[in-house]
């Protein structure tokens, strides 16, 4: 078989195996990095050069500042404003629940923001006499829109950017997507709150977590949790030579666990290693990929359907579709490995940006 054969084999497996999920998507994705290996589109010893990786080390230190502002018990208090801002009003508890979720997780990993402020906005309605589901719906999507706001919010951003770097792409800065993100959070919130909202029913369900017993505020650790994300992120928007972003997130991740606001334990969990081992592992799979030349060829054929000169607004919109109709059956972060040596690829052979 044909390096290009054997790899859209190895793909085409790996794609059913993660829509199906007979076995954890991590198993596949180491999988099918050893199957890139011995097949020969890898060198053995690249099988797991992906965990030596800054944006795995930047992606774990921000998890755990971030974690700190739910540990110091300062989201209750957050919570305790929005009440008061919101009152008893459906509309107006979405709203707020998309605004701060948005915030959170621009600096926070977006399923540690959903999991420590769903008791929070359950309780919310159920005090106003509202039921949760459309507003845990919302904050659902507020943690997706904030998530594009930097790097560090889903780990879709980081792992992309991983990959770009791993195949000889500049990558982005930690703040180089803002512009963009800051006006899916605008938009994104805008249409939920006053369209949305309207076509989703009421289920009636009231989760258990509602009973889930809070932080209590600590003003000390609040204060340190505080001034060390503002730090960091200062620190990361000048960008000095001396100073790299994981460095910055992981002196800060050391404060923070160093005066107590967390423990090591607590600053373990608060990594999510699911996706820490994605990143390492999809990286191979990406560069086996691209090694054989498939995405060269799936690259061509995109081409010959759009055309001699198609332009980059056809292109993506191509990508962009494609992408969004395979993550309705699989998960975002192997979809996003699959069709980056593809675009890659196709914005190489009509000289554009990538």
């Amino acid at each position: 078989m044909s390096p290009i054969s054997i790899a859209l084999l190895i793909i085409a497996i790996t794609v059913v195996l993660f829509i199906w999920e007979p076995i954890p998507i991590i198993v596949t994705a180491i999988g099918a990095s050893i199957a890139f290996a011995y097949t020969g589109l890898i060198e053995v010893s690249d099988i797991f050069t992906g965990y030596n990786s800054t944006t795995i080390v930047l992606l774990a230190g921000m998890m755990v500042i971030g974690s700190s502002l739910f540990h110091a018990g300062i989201t209750d208090l957050i919570g305790e404003k929005m009440v008061r801002v919101t009152g008893k009003s459906e509309r107006n508890i979405i709203l707020a629940t998309l605004i701060v979720s948005c915030v959170l997780s621009s600096v926070c990993s977006n399923i540690g923001v959903m999991t420590a402020m769903a008791p929070l906005v359950t309780t919310m309605c159920i005090a106003a006499g509202v039921g949760p589901s459309k507003a845990l719906l919302a904050l659902l999507f507020g943690a997706q829109f904030g998530g594009f706001v930097t790097l560090v919010g889903v780990g879709s951003n980081a792992t992309a950017n991983s990959v770009m770097s791993d195949l000889g792409i500049t990558p982005f800065g930690f703040f180089s997507i803002t512009p963009f993100g800051i006006g899916v959070c605008i938009l994104g919130t805008l249409y939920f709150t006053f369209i949305g909202r309207k076509m989703i029913p009421d289920t009636g369900y009231v989760p258990e977590f509602a009973k889930t017993e809070k932080k209590p505020l600590d003003k000390k650790k609040a204060a340190i949790s505080v001034v060390t994300l503002l730090c960091v992120l200062v620190v990361i928007a000048a960008s000095p030579d001396n100073m790299p972003m994981h460095v910055a997130a992981v002196i800060g991740a050391l404060v923070i666990v160093g005066t107590k606001c967390m423990s090591v334990q607590e600053a373990i969990r608060a990594i999510d290693w699911n996706c820490m081992l994605l990143v390492g592992s999809l990286t191979a799979i990406s560069t086996g990929f691209k090694n054989s030349g498939a995405g060269d060829a799936v690259a061509e054929m995109i081409l010959k359907i759009l055309g001699d000169d198609p332009s980059p607004f056809m292109v993506t919109t191509v990508i962009f579709f494609a992408a969004a109709i395979l993550t309705q059956f699989m998960s975002n972060i192997p979809s996003i490995m699959l069709f980056l040596p593809i675009g890659i690829s196709i914005a190489e052979q009509i000289g554009v940006s990538p």
